[in-house]
């Protein structure tokens, strides 16, 4: 009895002295602590992203007359704090205020129903192990969702386009239609999902522009490689995949 009592206390336990931890470490530890999460049913990886920045060095005019389509990158690795402000941009939450139960995030959607999901496809981002994670705007952090390198395996899946494979990571778009066409049926399906795609993948494009790195939207795959890749869930299907890397020039 005591045993199983102790062994209570020790599982509860961990999670809050790790959450300890992680508010009362630098801000240089921070970019890189991975704490694990336990529930009944699995062990949850989670990793918390840095606070992305409100403010920047270039104005939207510019980005805007600079944006382009980059398929070729530097050989160096993206930061974390560069991943943490293209995800914010791309789909973060920017007012906490509720509306159909989510906060408001930075790109438009059709009733504020939000029927995107990210997902980061690392390979040489620093401070973050190569693997595959689901972006979560709600606490701004990732899941784990593979471990490994999976650039390789993507590329093949997107008709191998090069850029893929050597890019430092990509984020790949996909969509639950349901959220949507629930409410506004085949319309929601044909035109609304497809617009919110377009706002958040245009967030990228200006983003990117702004801190120095390239990105391109890609919409030739093979639809069920890359969710089989991905581990996507059956409500699922994939959109986009943006590769991102430093800008060679």
């Amino acid at each position: 009895m005591q045993l199983k009592l102790n062994f209570i206390i020790f599982k509860n336990f961990v999670p809050l002295f790790l959450i300890i931890l992680f508010s009362f470490s630098s801000r240089s530890e921070r970019t890189s602590l991975i704490y694990k999460f336990t529930n009944r049913k699995s062990d949850t990886i989670i990793i918390k992203l840095p606070k992305p920045l409100v403010k920047g060095i270039m104005t939207v005019e510019e980005a805007l007359s600079k944006r382009r389509s980059v398929r070729e990158y530097k050989d160096t690795c993206l930061t974390l704090q560069e991943v943490s402000q293209l995800l914010w941009a791309a789909y973060g939450i920017s007012d906490s205020v509720k509306w159909n139960g989510f906060g408001l995030h930075t790109a438009p959607s059709a009733g504020a129903l939000y029927p995107l999901e990210l997902y980061l496809v690392a390979g040489n981002v620093s401070g973050l192990p190569a693997g595959i994670y689901k972006f979560r705007p709600k606490g701004h952090c990732l899941i784990l969702v593979k471990s490994g390198d999976n650039r390789s395996d993507l590329c093949d899946a997107a008709l191998k386009q090069k850029m893929i494979k050597y890019a430092p990571a990509s984020i790949v778009y996909s969509a639950i239609f349901a959220r949507t066409t629930e409410k506004y049926g085949n319309r929601g399906r044909e035109r609304y999902v497809c617009m919110d795609l377009g706002h958040s993948g245009e967030n990228i494009y200006l983003q990117a522009t702004a801190m120095g790195i390239g990105t391109c939207a890609i919409g030739a795959f093979e639809d069920k490689k890359v969710a089989k890749i991905i581990n996507m869930s059956k409500d699922e299907e994939p959109l986009y995949i943006m590769p991102v890397g430093k800008l060679k020039e």
